[in-house]
């Protein structure tokens, strides 16, 4: 089983690696093991919660549609480039005293094809044409995910909001709910991330700061 390794300068304070998130899975009691957490302090004072995934990743194609070894690289790349600088990317959480904050940053422990019980994810990418559709999905309760070659790329939702489908989907992975769906909350708030668009509001970062704000209670960080 692997951890994640704290970069130059960073002084672990908390960590959960078998956290349960969310309102998906099992009878609502949240996403099992979704991912690990990580408080670590930096040499300036502030805070990073990093958010661990490591994820498995399986090409599907067909015999029109081939995968080469240097697509699928791009893919899990792009993949990581685009998911941090949408969840994370030193994103502010929370606002400290004396000027501190605390930030997020996704990091990602990824390898492709093989066989592992050690991955928070099984991805599987399904190859198909460029310009074309195929419906992603999350799996919370196998622990299993199915987006498609596209899935990088914007696609218009209506409503006059893009999004790309590997973003919404990774709010599922994190363990939040389509908001979408007639007779949800936020059904005509069309631009969040977990309806048609790419916004994230307080509401999304609910899934890990209950951890986040019991750790700074008990350490005292203010």
């Amino acid at each position: 089983m692997s951890f994640m390794k704290l970069k130059p300068g960073e002084k672990l304070i908390a960590k959960e690696t078998d956290y349960t998130s969310g309102s998906l899975g099992w009878f609502g009691r949240g996403v099992n093991d979704a991912y690990d957490l990580y408080l670590v302090e930096e040499v300036n004072g502030n805070y990073i919660l990093v958010l661990f995934m490591k994820l498995q990743f399986l090409f599907e194609e067909s015999p029109s549609l081939k995968w080469t070894t240097q697509e699928e690289t791009l893919f899990i790349e792009d993949f990581k480039k685009k998911i941090n600088q949408k969840w994370g990317g030193k994103r502010i959480l929370k606002s400290l005293s004396k000027g501190k904050k605390i930030t997020i940053d996704i990091r990602f422990d990824t390898w492709s094809g093989g066989w592992s019980i050690s991955e928070h994810w099984e991805i599987t990418v399904e190859k198909i044409q460029k310009g074309g559709f195929s419906t992603s999905s999350v799996n919370p309760i196998s622990g299993s995910v199915k987006l498609d070659s596209e899935d990088g790329n914007f696609a218009n939702k209506g409503y006059g909001v893009k999004q790309r489908g590997l973003v919404h989907e990774f709010g599922h992975m994190l363990g939040l709910p389509d908001e979408y769906k007639v007779g949800t909350p936020h059904e005509k708030v069309y631009n969040s991330i977990m309806n048609r668009g790419e916004t994230i509001f307080a509401r999304h970062d609910v899934v890990y700061l209950k951890w986040l704000n019991n750790i700074i209670k008990q350490k005292g960080i203010k």
